[in-house]
């Protein structure tokens, strides 16, 4: 049993680490700037297709989906990176206001990048599973974010001790951040997925 649970872990960390590995690659190739986008829904899609199944990733169909959605994952990455640059921007002045009455303001800018970061992973996920323009997508995103608080409230949970560790061990970013978020953001919609799929197939 013992021996059973430690070999899934290690699996599961190596699958991991082929896709952050992966990740930095298909960056590196869109010179980051054009890149993280489609590398994103790369890695996105390859785990939905395959899970923990480690011997059916492979490089080439990678590839494929980088080509495949390299201008339209970079139009829909920048569609939220520049509004969460705009936020932060709008952040950083806000607090260089020494008054108490912007307390309020600041803490539903906090609320509102929040929610635009989980949102932004929630679409990520729905585009790399259903056959939805983007716009839908969005909605579904938010229609998710909203349904069930607890589930949003676990889901934030990871994602803040994902960045803490990121934050005490910097080797995590390079091997596991970015992956340990799109998988642990699968398995929280897991749940609102299913539904989805349930209600079309009724259809």
């Amino acid at each position: 049993m013992l021996g059973r649970m430690t070999q899934r872990a290690f699996v599961a960390i190596y699958v991991l680490m082929i896709l952050n590995l992966a990740f930095w690659l298909f960056s590196l190739i869109g010179l980051f700037i054009l890149g993280i986008g489609p590398a994103l829904r790369t890695i996105t899609e390859v785990f939905l297709n395959h899970k923990f199944e480690y011997h059916n990733y492979h490089f080439k169909e990678m590839w494929q989906i980088y080509k495949k959605y390299f201008w339209i994952a970079n139009g829909h990455f920048y569609s939220f990176f520049g509004i969460e640059l705009f936020l932060f921007y709008d952040l950083y002045l806000t607090s260089q206001i020494k008054n108490m009455w912007m307390l309020p303001v600041i803490f539903l800018l906090v609320f509102v990048m929040i929610t635009l970061t989980v949102v932004g992973i929630y679409t990520l996920i729905i585009e790399s599973t259903f056959d939805v323009e983007f716009k839908n997508a969005v909605k579904l995103a938010f229609v998710a974010f909203f349904s069930d608080f607890k589930d949003l409230l676990k889901f934030i949970a990871g994602l803040v001790v994902i960045g803490a560790l990121t934050k005490f061990w910097p080797g995590f970013l390079l091997f596991l951040t970015v992956s340990t978020i799109i998988v642990w953001g699968a398995f929280s919609s897991k749940k609102w997925i299913g539904a989805i799929i349930d209600q079309l197939e009724a259809d």
